[in-house]
């Protein structure tokens, strides 16, 4: 049998095992995050402001003159992903199929492997918003936001307080209305669309309480006061934000996904995925990578509590 007859017997093991657990991880990035193909090397961004509201000015003047505040710039550079595996020659040729098949998890996870990067990557973004500066020189979880670079002694809070509840959440609800302004100081939370939930595993219970479609009342009370809360927000449960994977069981988020300020930049739509052989070493070689990174252009639309 010739080599090439080799790889093409070996080839169903690579599309069947290796590839088909591409749907093994739920990606949960892509319902909050603003997804991109850009195939630069650099990723560049800003904002511009308005000329906010018109001025009264007397007639036949000049006044109402005004100029565009540009915002703060940054820049997403796509990393590079890779991981790679090899069989020798004697797993096809002592027949050893079966021990490979035994051993789904470990070969699938060339498949799993690329989209379990995007959703740490993405994650990662808001679990260290808590102590990572965004392109405003705060962090992106801050009580100290400037309202544009030329107007800094005007600042905004994004930092929401206590554990996840319904009355941490009407605080909440309170707060975002308080500091959710644009560059030009106009109030944005009446049209940055419906906002999403963002909670870890540990959250489930109490997050499922207070939204539950079937929570007409307020939870935890006998007053059958009403819950404000019944199909307001889009809950998205995310596994990777939990303690186990590095992120925290009491940090809750809400994310206002339509402002397109969180992003994840890819440089090609799909991951890339390739197979050879050394015919010196006597190996097949299965390689997945992929060039991606995420960031955030503005704090504006994301806002974050520790829990604790």
């Amino acid at each position: 049998m010739s080599r090439n007859e080799l790889l093409d017997l070996f080839t169903p093991i690579y599309d069947e095992f290796v590839q088909i657990a591409f749907g093994a991880v739920e990606m949960k990035h892509p319902m909050i995050f603003d997804v991109k193909v850009d195939p630069t090397k650099d990723f560049k961004f800003n904002a511009i402001s308005g000329l906010g509201a018109w001025e009264e000015v007397d007639e036949d003047s000049d006044e109402g003159l005004d100029h565009f505040v540009m915002g703060y710039e940054g820049t997403i550079t796509p990393l590079k992903y890779r991981k790679y595996f090899y069989v020798t020659y004697e797993v096809n040729d002592q027949m050893e199929y079966a021990a490979l098949q035994s051993k789904l998890t470990k070969a699938s996870a060339l498949g799993r492997g690329g989209p379990a990067r995007m959703e740490l990557k993405t994650a990662g973004i808001l679990i260290n918003g808590f102590s990572t500066a965004g392109s405003d020189s705060v962090y992106t979880f801050n009580n100290s936001h400037p309202k544009n670079p030329e107007e800094t002694g005007t600042t905004y809070d994004n930092l929401l307080d206590g554990a996840f509840s319904h009355d941490t959440l009407e605080d909440a609800e309170q707060q975002i209305s308080a500091n959710f302004y644009d560059l030009d100081g106009l109030p944005m939370v009446t049209f940055a669309g419906k906002p999403k939930l963002v909670y870890p595993s540990a959250l489930r219970g109490p997050v499922g309480r207070v939204l539950s479609d079937r929570a007409t009342e307020r939870p935890g009370t006998t007053q059958r006061e009403i819950n404000l809360y019944n199909g307001k927000y889009d809950p998205i449960e995310w596994a990777f934000l939990d303690a186990a994977l590095g992120g925290s069981d009491t940090a809750w988020y809400i994310i206002y996904p339509a402002l397109q300020n969180l992003k994840l930049i890819k440089n090609s739509a799909a991951l890339n995925f390739a197979s050879w052989i050394d015919n010196l070493r006597q190996r097949y070689y299965f390689d997945g990578w992929l060039h991606a990174e995420a960031g955030i252009k503005d704090w504006r639309g994301i806002f974050g509590a520790t829990g604790v």
